[in-house]
């Protein structure tokens, strides 16, 4: 895959409690992670582990994001989401990978690419980077 993604905390855990990160780090070809999501992983457990496993087959750049975009800080989001949206806003074309309801609202009203923990699942399974997705889904439900 030829693109970037900017993810979100809650899929880098669930996908690095599920040892999945290898698996999907080449569906993009940049993975972004504004300061505010490295600040939220490492608030559970070190993100390095997490790093190194989506830089496996992909780069990584980790963002600092100075101002919320206004439209999105009305939103009131947690402030990884935000930073997500307000990346993908500021680059046109680059994606999310978001879980939260309202933050994926959001992606939607302002028309960005988004995805969620489970469609990265998927997408793996069309890419052929996994043969079946049904092992992967039940890894991912039974870490969280």
């Amino acid at each position: 895959m030829n693109k970037n993604l900017v993810i979100n905390a809650s899929p880098v855990i669930l996908l690095g409690k599920a040892d999945l990160l290898k698996t999907i780090s080449p569906l993009a070809k940049t993975w972004i992670i504004p300061d505010g999501v490295i600040h939220e992983v490492q608030a559970k457990r070190p993100i390095d582990p997490y790093l190194s496993g989506l830089a496996s087959n992909s780069e990584i750049v980790q963002k600092a994001v100075l101002n919320i975009h206004p439209s999105i800080a009305a939103w009131n989001l947690g402030q990884g989401e935000s930073e997500v949206l307000t990346l993908a806003l500021e680059k046109p074309r680059t994606g999310v990978v978001l879980d939260d309801l309202q933050a994926r609202k959001c992606a939607e009203l302002f028309e960005i690419p988004l995805i969620g923990t489970l469609g990265l699942v998927v997408l793996a399974k069309r890419k052929g980077l996994i043969t079946l997705a049904k092992p992967f889904i039940e890894r991912l439900a039974a870490v969280g």
